[in-house]
């Protein structure tokens, strides 16, 4: 399975801890992603047209033949109905503290601030290609060993 090629980003709004951060997931951002995404739902489409699944569907409700015959318009489809299920990954780079990007190191401590550490999903470089719950689980309990260990 091929993953994403689009990124998402997350900036402060406000220096203020009670302003939310801005979330910008830049889905189907790449030629790349739309390509996948438009040969996903035309396949899915056809799948559901077949005589297997007669008895389960009737007929599209939004998605007409115009639009899954023309790129543009599905894309345009596809980002109106595009959403989330917030498994976010990545928002806090693992990498060494001469790495401008990186957030925390390996053992999960935040550079340049004593005693914090991040433990989930947002030190991962990329989303796991199922759903995160359990990664989120491996990564917590690989910090605690760390800090048991005193890395």
């Amino acid at each position: 399975m091929q993953q994403e090629t689009s990124r998402g980003a997350i900036t402060l709004e406000s220096a203020d801890p009670e302003i939310q951060p801005r979330i910008d997931y830049h889905y189907l951002d790449t030629d790349d992603d739309r390509t996948r995404m438009r040969e996903a739902v035309r396949t899915t489409v056809a799948l559901l047209r077949t005589e297997a699944y007669k008895h389960l569907f009737r007929r599209l409700t939004e998605l007409t033949d115009e639009i899954l015959d023309d790129d543009e318009l599905l894309d345009t489809w596809m980002l109106g109905h595009l959403g989330t299920a917030i498994h976010l990954c990545g928002s806090a780079s693992l990498g060494p503290a001469s790495d401008p990007g990186a957030v925390v190191d390996q053992y999960g401590r935040v550079h340049g601030v004593t005693g914090l550490r991040v433990a989930d999903t947002s030190i991962l470089p990329t989303t796991p290609s199922r759903g995160p719950a359990a990664t989120a689980v491996l990564i917590g309990e690989l910090v605690a060993a760390f800090i048991r260990r005193g890395d």
